[in-house]
Formats: C-alpha cells, structure tokens, sequence
C-alpha cells in the first residue's frame, strides 16, 4: 500500500484539493497538518471526516484513508 490518503474537499473547499484528489502522507502525519499542507485555513472548515467517521484535527492519518474536508454548514 502507497503512503497516500484520497482527499475530498466539499463545496467550498474543492479548490483546495489536491490533483487527483490524492496526497502523500508523512508518518504520524494529522489531519490538521495535511489541512495546512493544502491551505485550508481554520475558520473555513467545519468538520473533518476520515473514512467517513467524525475526526479531529489532531487525528493522525494512515495510508490509504479517506479525508474529507466539510466547510461550515450555515442557513436558517
């Protein structure tokens, strides 16, 4: 298995996915710093999925996972 994680920046945030929607991952690598890597700033994202289950930034990532990247959800 390669080193990589398949990235999905929703709505907002596609912009910011990588070509592909594939990225290398270091070693103990997080989400918040594969989030900076691709310059998501804080305030425009809202929620962090891995492999389709609710993560923190601070969750560290595997090859072969599923990031997605949500921006904020507003509406009345």
């Amino acid at each position: 298995m390669s080193d990589t994680v398949t990235i999905r920046a929703l709505a907002t945030l596609a912009p910011y996915a990588p070509p592909g929607g594939v990225a290398s991952v270091g070693p103990g690598e997080t989400a918040g710093e594969l989030a900076d890597r691709l310059g998501i700033e804080g305030e425009a994202l809202g929620a962090v999925l891995i492999n389709g289950n609710p993560a923190t930034l601070e969750t560290p990532l595997s090859p072969g996972d599923v990031v997605s990247f949500v921006p904020p959800i507003t509406g009345g």
